[in-house]
């Protein structure tokens, strides 16, 4: 089941702690367990760009997005709530 990222809460130091869509039931996720949902192919998550899916993927413990045109990380573009 793929999950729509429109926000994200951070640190005080600006780091991801967690994603987010406040439309949805499951959010707010934390990221360790957005980390496990991935790692377990249980659930995606993707942040919508362009009119395109840029999803979320693991890299070295660490949540990035799939390339687009624009960036190489759609994540950071998010406002944080």
């Amino acid at each position: 089941m793929d999950r729509r990222v429109n926000s994200t809460k951070r640190d005080k130091s600006g780091n991801i702690v967690a994603l987010c869509n406040p439309t949805e039931a499951w959010s707010p996720r934390k990221l360790v367990d957005v980390v496990r949902d991935i790692n377990s192919s249980k659930r995606s998550y993707y942040v919508k760009e362009s009119d395109r899916r840029c999803y979320v993927r693991v890299v070295s413990g660490e949540l990035q997005t799939t390339a687009d045109r624009d960036s190489g990380n759609s994540l950071h573009k998010l406002p944080s709530t």
